[in-house]
């Protein structure tokens, strides 16, 4: 806390007086990253490019951004860990958002409704999966847009 206050310029006292203790604070500072992402995932969706760059930008601007910043970190770990305890209605919160618009724009452009649900599930619940291992940042975005690739031929073939 002392260097959370020491950062944010203030009193480590002056932080509680924003937030009740550290799992608010956390709460608080995890729910801003997870929204900032998905707003930029979705504002990927709507650039002028094909649909396997729009689907590869919601994905690296959707997990691969946090995850980078996140195993930069000395505790990148144990953050992604504690969202679990902390603020798992927040993450489900920001991907349901996420899938919400993801599944608008799909069906904006004409895909078939079944399909769309069946990718729009494979998009946002395939990243969980694909950090399991660890792997560096460079590796994760990798393979985001490896998904993403197989997401675009899926519906392009519909």
């Amino acid at each position: 806390m002392a260097d959370l206050a020491a950062a944010a310029g203030v009193s480590r006292p002056a932080l509680y007086q924003y937030f009740e203790n550290r799992a608010d604070l956390f709460r608080a500072a995890f729910g801003a990253l997870l929204d900032h992402g998905t707003d930029r995932a979705l504002a990927a969706l709507m650039e002028p490019a094909p649909l396997i760059d729009q689907l590869d930008g919601f994905l690296q601007r959707l997990s691969g951004d946090a995850y980078e910043q996140l195993a930069a970190t000395s505790h990148g770990d144990e953050l992604m860990e504690a969202k679990h305890e902390f603020a798992a209605d927040v993450a489900a919160n920001a991907i349901a958002r996420a899938h919400a618009g993801l599944h608008s724009h799909l069906m904006e452009r004409g895909f078939d409704h079944q399909q769309v649900g069946a990718v729009v599930e494979l998009v946002t619940l395939s990243p969980i999966g694909l950090k399991s291992d660890h792997p560096s940042a460079a590796v994760y975005r990798e393979r985001l847009s490896s998904l993403a690739h197989a997401a675009a031929g899926l519906l392009n073939h519909t």
